[in-house]
């Protein structure tokens, strides 16, 4: 690791920590704002926004709450922590990495691979959704005939329920990916060769999927003060039990890893945000018209996205990717 970039790398991992830390904190405190509002807005009229916002937090189950608090924690804190990442250390001299203008007195880094515009990111970002939504969604189908999912009859809502499937699975690829192969890894790719870059970028996306997403975990007293490290701790507990990381981190230490490369070899956003997209549609898609049984929730969770299925697949979308995004250059250095 260079000496001169390691403050930035573990800034990242401090800024998590903090973010999770506070969001856990937090937590209890949200949820029963959020039960408030939606009590009161039960006896009285309200505004449309404030309705919907009322009715969501009505809904809501207490893993939600701590989602938010954490998403919101990070926030909150994201811009004191970038000021922190570009303190007074020498000055700028035309665009940074990122293709934006950054304020005098901030850092222009030369090091590490800069995002840049990528003419085919439409047709990337498309390809890596099919390709996992694809294996997933025909991994999934063909367990129902083994007896690990039985399929449930959608109705006449399936176009809808897969439209706002698919909306989600976008809208939360877009951001994660700017968080987790845009800043992050930007910074780890400064830090460190590419090699340990993608490695440590997996880590760090597995590691914190794990600390934030419940996955159907929850407290016994969602009222009390505390109850957001107590769900916390739940979730830590999984990293130091072996079916834990199975089911759990292995899924996403794969995932990770391949969104990393994917990112690198591109230079780009579009293709991860495509393969992530497709991961979340696929995943929560199945998990909706579908019910586990015991021989699932004895062999990998009961999830579509946890355990040998979800490593298989994404690894092979990782292999699909990196020859849709092959080159004839490419083609003629292996050769070479």
């Amino acid at each position: 690791m260079r000496n001169e970039w390691r403050g930035d790398v573990i800034k990242v991992w401090l800024y998590a920590a903090a973010s999770i830390a506070l969001g856990a904190w937090a937590t209890p405190l949200l949820y029963n704002a959020g039960k408030a509002l939606a009590e009161v807005s039960g006896s009285k009229t309200t505004n449309g926004p404030l309705e919907w916002l009322a009715e969501r937090c009505r809904m809501a189950d207490f893993p939600e709450f701590y989602v938010a608090a954490i998403g919101s924690a990070a926030l909150l804190l994201f811009i004191p922590w970038a000021d922190w990442i570009h303190a007074k250390r020498g000055s700028v001299s035309g665009l940074g990495p990122w293709k934006f203008r950054l304020p005098w007195g901030a850092r222009a880094f030369s090091r590490g691979q800069a995002l840049h515009r990528n003419v085919e990111g439409l047709w990337h970002s498309c390809a890596g959704f099919m390709v996992v939504a694809g294996l997933l969604l025909s991994m999934g189908v063909a367990l129902v005939p083994a007896g690990f999912f039985k399929m449930n009859h959608p109705g006449d809502s399936m176009l809808p329920l897969a439209g706002k499937l698919l909306l989600d699975a976008v809208l939360l690829a877009m951001v994660m990916e700017v968080m987790f192969r845009g800043v992050a890894m930007g910074i780890f790719l400064r830090g460190m060769r590419p090699a340990a870059a993608l490695g440590m970028s997996a880590a760090f996306f597995a590691i914190t999927c794990m600390l934030v997403l419940p996955a159907g975990r929850t407290v016994v007293d969602p009222d009390a003060a505390g109850t957001g490290f107590e769900l916390l701790g739940v979730l830590a507990s999984r990293l130091a039990d072996w079916r834990g990381m199975l089911s759990g981190f292995c899924p996403l230490l794969a995932l990770g890893g391949v969104l990393a490369y994917a990112r690198w070899r591109t230079a780009s956003l579009w293709m991860p945000i495509g393969l992530h997209a497709g991961w979340h549609f696929a995943g929560n898609l199945l998990e909706t018209l579908s019910t586990s049984t015991s021989q699932a929730t004895a062999v990998q969770g009961g999830l579509l996205l946890e355990g040998v299925v979800p490593i298989l697949a994404i690894l092979a979308a990782g292999f699909l990717a990196h020859h849709l995004t092959s080159t004839p250059g490419d083609e003629h250095a292996l050769r070479s």
